[in-house]
């Protein structure tokens, strides 16, 4: 077992450390587009496919990189739902033609995708969706109102998750499973617009598309970004499926099977969406090392005091247990392995420490870092919202109990 980088990875992972440092000199809505600039939007895509063609670790260890530098952590959930949750899928169960048509575009973020999953009824228990992919004789119309949709007044496409209506059902039957879509957007920003269509370039493109025949045609409709309490970078917002007309080539994986479909996203998001995470707790861990060294009470540094240094001892553990899970998680799915079991225990426990983390970060600096010029508290929102995407707690626990045989 060896724990080393090899030269290569270490010139990719400092190469993406000045990535995010450029970001995160750049304005709040310039950030992703120096990301794909810089490609990070494509490491571990295939080179014929517009990507780097890194594997899972490496490219863990530069999104480590970036989150070290870049303290936009909003930014960098957006990009990562795209690459791990949409652009990934693709690489694994997409056709040849839909990932000509699509992955080169992702990797160079001329195409912006994200994940439309969550509803009202529909959070945690995905199989409870109630949006509809009805089909007809040119594809599916798809209907249904999405919540917490990162990215989604920016996105190009989404990845859907919708009840399948079955083909020549009789209204009202329950339908036998779900669909995966993927839905290109079209005449959201342009409701005036008479005619608008979202159709991919070239002769193997699918023939998914969204048309939009003036103000109340069917068509995308993101709605504004919600007022969150962290992650403001990631621009979660609603999004409605009115009836929107996709082809058959929409379909990723088979009909019926869209909740298999779901569950390989979500273990590729799961594995990756925080080692940005652990850039950030690198950073976060070197600076209260310093402030405990400089910071004086009584004419003695606070370090000297075991409750203090106990609690950045243990800051270190959170880092360190987190970051060998991450890429745990991440080998093996390099192997080929299914790799639920580890995604869901990398995401459960880097969570759940980001936030212990980050509130031990702020206690150790007091009344001053409870002030928002230290961005501490903004850390703190931070990290609990890492508590909530891509599954709480509660369910990565289960999904880790049922591996279990419990």
């Amino acid at each position: 077992m060896d724990f080393g980088w090899t030269p290569a990875q270490r010139a990719v992972h400092d190469r993406m450390r000045a990535l995010g440092a450029e970001a995160d000199a750049a304005a709040p809505d310039e950030r992703m587009r120096v990301l794909a600039r810089g490609g990070a939007l494509g490491l571990p895509i295939a080179r014929d496919l517009g990507g780097e063609g890194l594997d899972l670790v490496t490219t863990a260890l530069a999104y480590e990189g970036l989150g070290a530098t870049l303290r936009d952590g909003g930014v960098l959930l957006a990009a990562g739902a795209h690459l791990f949750g949409v652009a990934l899928l693709l690489a694994r169960v997409g056709t040849p033609a839909q990932q000509r048509a699509w992955l080169p575009r992702m990797a160079s973020g001329d195409c912006m995708a994200t994940v439309a999953a969550t509803e009202a009824g529909a959070g945690s228990d995905v199989a409870s969706v109630q949006a509809r992919a009805d089909r007809t004789a040119a594809g599916y119309r798809l209907t249904g109102e999405k919540r917490y949709v990162t990215w989604a007044d920016r996105a190009d496409v989404y990845f859907a998750i919708a009840r399948d209506g079955g083909e020549g059902r009789p209204g009202g039957a329950p339908a036998r499973g779900l669909t995966a879509l993927l839905v290109p957007r079209a005449g959201a920003d342009a409701a005036d617009a008479p005619r608008a269509r979202a159709v991919a370039d070239g002769p193997d493109a699918p023939r998914a598309r969204a048309v939009a025949d003036g103000p109340d045609a069917p068509r995308v409709r993101p709605g504004a970004p919600l007022a969150t309490a962290g992650l403001r970078g990631a621009r979660l917002a609603p999004v409605s499926f009115c009836g929107c007309e996709v082809g058959p080539d929409a379909l990723l994986g088979r009909a019926g099977a869209g909740l298999a479909v779901f569950q390989i996203a979500m273990t590729y998001e799961r594995a990756l969406i925080l080692a940005f995470r652990l850039g950030a707790m690198e950073r976060a861990l070197g600076e209260a090392v310093r402030f405990a060294r400089e910071r004086e009470i009584g004419g003695q540094s606070i370090a000297r005091h075991e409750a203090v240094a106990h609690r950045v001892a243990q800051m270190k553990l959170r880092l360190e247990t987190s970051r060998l899970l991450i890429y745990r998680a991440a080998w093996e799915l390099d192997q080929g392995h299914r790799g639920q079991a580890e995604a869901a225990l990398a995401k459960w426990h880097a969570a759940d420490s980001a936030v212990l983390f980050a509130l031990d970060d702020l206690r150790l600096r007091g009344g001053a870092g409870y002030l928002e010029e230290s961005g501490l508290p903004s850390a703190v929102d931070d990290a609990l919202g890492g508590s909530i995407h891509s599954g709480t707690s509660d369910v990565l626990a289960t999904v880790v109990a049922r591996w279990l045989g419990l």
